[in-house]
């Protein structure tokens, strides 16, 4: 060997238990996350999924754990190979590699020395092979029989392999176990790794302590420079089964012959080692000159036939990589990744950190064709990203000239494609991993949660998640536990990826004559360091390159894009693909196309603002057509920012802050009632503050609310409780129209505040009703307007357990955080888009006075709501004191978890409020 050599050593490790799982999610900084999350009435955007959804968020995580205790185990399957002399000594002159229990293969030219001796001995577990110090594990064994490949001469360099077989099994152990061939003829590693205890340079010594290479593989064409046929032994120049590598300084050695030229693939969080050649021949060492090894897949049929020549049950099957891998996985080496520290001769694992992890993604689906349509295709998913769409290669749209005809979904369910969009710019003559994508609408919202889609121009964490395709048993974590079955099946893979740049993306030969314009934007290249054992996974082509991310106190899934084109995952050379933000214009065409055209400069324009330096505040003025105004200050004049959100003229009256107001839209002076509804939250501070003085905190759920009112009636000087309100002005309660309607008197008091202690409520307010209010549109048929107010006789002295809550007044915008109140308290429920509201109504909603919410509770249970509950939301001061907000009062409902329920919009009904209590 030559120089820049690693020392190996072998080191005791010491671990705790462990868990495999997913990468944790990140916490990306977004400016939108530092304020609370709204709804808007209907949508707007696309970039709404962690508040659309946020009811199916998820907030319990598994902390990280840990592996078991292993020994180092790399070079456990390699041998020194000796010769004993008369006096006892041994001459360790060439090296192999165990491939069987009991075979160990080599150099044919290792089969005798320049006196025609055949070597008698191998050892194996020991890397200083002429030291006591290290002798804890080594295994040394007679070599008993010789078998040189029938083709090796030893004039030439040809069929230069031989297996040694020992006088019996080894004992199979971490740092004594066989090795695990290459099967086939590509060798596609850019690294490849040779050890043994040859000199450590051209007219250098031996060493006495196993040193390793890593080489770079080389085509033979290429070798050919270095060995012609001019070449003694090479009269026919370099053979298929030739395998060239080199490195500028490293390279093997006399004494490395017969030695290992090997990968290590991973697997189950392990690394095993396949070998892919065997040290043959080559020039003076060290001297940036390729060696050359017998290629090991050219010599799998004749090793296979000679062990069962011997009596050996080896078979084909034997020798297949998941069988070899996993049939030695317990005392395997773990990958780098889990190894997260080395100290005093000890390592520590952290299974999380494994980059194999099983299971599919959610939102991943299948793309299915008719079955006339054949032959089938397999391979084409596509991802999830609107409960009525999902988003897929376009390569994917088409199959024999027919469209995809259904999904399955990932809780089993098949939907049919409405409607299949391409991306108009797709070519697959042209450039086929350019603007491939397509998305298939389908005809109805699905139960399944769409992926989030990371529509920003940056990937916050260089690691994420690609979706693929494997064997059951190449996955799962691996803590050292020998595997007595194997399971064949086909499960969802997830395992870790690494964001790499564009510019050093170097994809396989194969894709990059496909890329005439190089990786674009609309690119996402990754790679993971180790290969794979074969079979551990495929991509599944369209379907998410996904990270979960921490929104809002709950995490979600993110798409960033879906896979285009690689191997294998992306594990060992680079996979790319398809990044969503690049087509975000596109997707919003598609699914929000009234959105796309508003945000579409050319098709709207400016409002156009007008200065009149002559006109002073109070002056009048006119826009034409009828509509006279009054210079007003702006902040009187609210109407004015709808002016210029509509493109209709503005005129400024001299300055900026006077502005010309159409009459009907000025601002008079607040009444009492305007002023205690705009001045709530600062108006009954004060008593929040000592509440929470009171109960330290957050109000315990036996004691009463301050703001909800119980409505009674006086039967037979028996108060009957039977409807509940809110307290809006110390002079009203607001309630559901329809509880009171079917009763057949009118009610006559509410109960009001008070706490809960020992069993007694106190400090209660029942208080007489001088009037009962229904909205005007009421109707009980239908519900609609379902509200109503209770003009009390004398107004509330405000306590701490007295006093008016404050009114929602956003007409546009609903808190996603809401609550509604129960029985036992209040139970979270979100609102919905209007649009997804109607999606599961025969009759959709157009009254804007009502909206829908859904409850945010999990189960088959019953979850009923009395009509007239109020349904709030906490706005937060810090961590205990907060202000509540009546933001809507529940109307009717079925009562299970998943139904919709309607709900009154209390910011739509303000106005009639201060009509009726002024």
């Amino acid at each position: 060997m030559a120089c820049d050599w690693t020392l190996l050593a072998l080191l005791v490790i010491t671990v705790l238990p462990y868990s495999a799982s997913k990468l944790f999610p990140i916490r990306p900084r977004l400016p939108e996350d530092d304020v609370d999350m709204m709804l808007p009435f209907d949508r707007i955007s696309l970039d709404d999924c962690h508040i659309r959804n946020w009811k199916d968020g998820f907030m319990n995580l598994v902390a990280p754990a840990y592996g078991s205790p292993a020994l180092l185990r790399e070079f456990a399957h390699i041998a020194a190979i000796g010769w004993t002399g008369t006096d006892g000594k041994i001459n360790w002159a060439c090296g192999g590699s165990l491939i069987w229990e009991n075979f160990i293969l080599t150099a044919a030219h290792c089969v005798a020395n320049d006196e025609d001796v055949a070597p008698d001995v191998a050892r194996m577990g020991d890397l200083n092979i002429y030291s006591d110090e290290d002798d804890e594990f080594p295994q040394q064994l007679r070599i008993v029989k010789i078998i040189r490949h029938q083709q090796h001469r030893y004039s030439a360099k040809y069929y230069d392999v031989a297996l040694m077989q020992l006088e019996k099994n080894i004992i199979v152990h971490e740092t004594v176990a066989p090795a695990c061939l290459w099967l086939e003829e590509e060798v596609r590693f850019p690294k490849l790794y040779a050890a043994g205890w040859g000199k450590t340079g051209f007219g250098e010594d031996k060493t006495n302590i196993l040193l390793k290479v890593d080489l770079t593989p080389m085509n033979n064409t290429e070798c050919s420079r270095f060995y012609t046929t001019s070449e003694r032994g090479l009269r026919n120049g370099l053979h298929a089964h030739h395998l060239c590598a080199g490195d500028e300084k490293m390279d093997t050695c006399p004494g490395d012959s017969g030695g290992p030229l090997h990968v290590k693939l991973l697997h189950n969080a392990k690394m095993t080692p396949f070998l892919v050649g065997v040290t043959s021949f080559g020039k003076p060492c060290g001297q940036a000159n390729p060696g050359v090894y017998a290629r090991v897949s050219s010599f799998v049929d004749w090793i296979i036939k000679t062990l069962q020549e011997e009596g050996e049950s080896a078979t084909v099957y034997d020798f297949q990589p998941w069988s070899c891998a996993l049939r030695y996985v317990h005392v395997r080496e773990y990958e780098d990744d889990v190894v997260v520290s080395r100290s005093n001769n000890y390592e520590t694992y952290d299974s999380d950190k494994a980059h194999l992890v099983g299971g599919d993604s959610r939102q991943r689906v299948e793309i299915m064709w008719e079955n006339s349509v054949v032959p089938r295709r397999e391979n084409c998913s596509g991802t999830l990203i609107e409960r009525d769409a999902v988003a897929t290669l376009a390569e994917c749209a088409s199959h024999m000239g027919a469209r995809p005809s259904k999904v399955k979904l990932s809780n089993g369910n098949f939907i049919n494609v409405s409607e299949t969009i391409v991306h108009p710019r797709y070519s697959a003559a042209n450039g086929p991993y350019y603007n491939n994508i397509a998305i298939l609408k389908l005809p109805f919202p699905v139960s399944v949660v769409p992926a989030c889609v990371w529509y920003r121009d940056s990937i916050p964490d260089p690691q994420f998640e690609v979706i693929g395709k494997g064997r059951a048993d190449l996955t799962p974590y691996n803590r050292d536990e020998e595997i007595t079955s194997l399971n064949p099946s086909i499960i969802g893979i997830s395992p870790r990826a690494t964001l790499k740049s564009n510019d050093e993306c170097r994809p396989a030969e194969q894709y990059r004559a496909l890329l005439g314009k190089g990786l674009q934007t609309e690119h996402i290249c990754f790679q993971n360091k180790p290969f794979l054992v074969p079979g551990t996974c495929t991509q599944q082509f369209g379907g998410p390159v996904e990270r979960e991310m921490w929104r809002f106190s709950r995490y979600f899934n993110y798409a960033y894009g879906m896979s285009l084109f690689g191997r294998d995952c992306g594990f060992g050379e680079p996979a790319v693909a398809v990044r969503f933000n690049a087509h975000k214009d596109w997707i919003e065409s598609i699914l929000l196309p009234e959105i796309a055209r508003q945000s579409n400069p050319s098709k709207s324009r400016d409002s156009v603002i007008f200065i009149n330096p002559d006109l002073v505040l109070n002056d009048q003025c006119s826009y034409g057509g009828g509509v006279e105004g009054v210079c007003v200050s702006h902040d009187n004049c609210p109407s004015i920012r709808q002016r210029m959100d509509n493109s209709e003229p503005v005129i400024l009256c001299s300055k900026g802050s006077v502005v010309c107001c159409p009459r009907q839209a000025i601002r008079s002076p607040p009444s009492e009632i305007e002023k205690e509804f705009n001045e709530c939250e600062q108006r009954y501070a004060h008593l929040r503050k000592q509440r929470q003085q009171r109960w330290n905190g957050f109000q315990p759920l036996q004691n009463r609310f301050p703001h909800v009112a119980e409505i009674g009636w006086d039967d037979r000087s028996q108060l009957q409780f039977q409807c509940i309100g809110y307290l809006i002005s110390t002079r009203a309660v607001v309630t559901s129209a329809s509880c009171l309607a079917t009763k057949e008197f009118l009610p006559d008091v509410v109960r009001i505040g008070g706490f809960q202690s020992g069993g007694f409520a106190t400090d209660i307010a029942i208080i007489p009703i001088g009037s009962t209010e229904y909205h005007p549109e009421f109707n009980m048929s239908t519900f609609e307007n379902n509200i109503a107010l209770l003009k009390l006789v004398s107004p509330v002295q405000p306590t701490v357990t007295t006093f008016p809550g404050c009114l929602w007044q956003n007409t546009t915008h609903n808190p996603v955080e809401s609550q509604v109140l129960s029985g036992d308290g209040f139970h979270p429920i979100h609102p919905m888009y209007l649009r997804d509201c109607n999606a599961r109504f025969a009759k959709p909603i157009t009254n804007p006075h009502i909206t829908c919410m859904v409850p945010g509770v999990e189960g088959t249970g019953e979850y009923c709501y009395p009509s007239g509950s109020p349904i709030i939301y906490r706005k937060f001061e810090d961590t205990n004191l907060f202000t509540e907000y009546l933001v809507n009062i529940y109307s009717h409902g079925r009562c299970n978890s998943t139904s919709n329920r309607i709900v009154h919009r209390i910011a739509m009904y303000i106005d009639w409020f201060k009509e009726v209590l002024e």
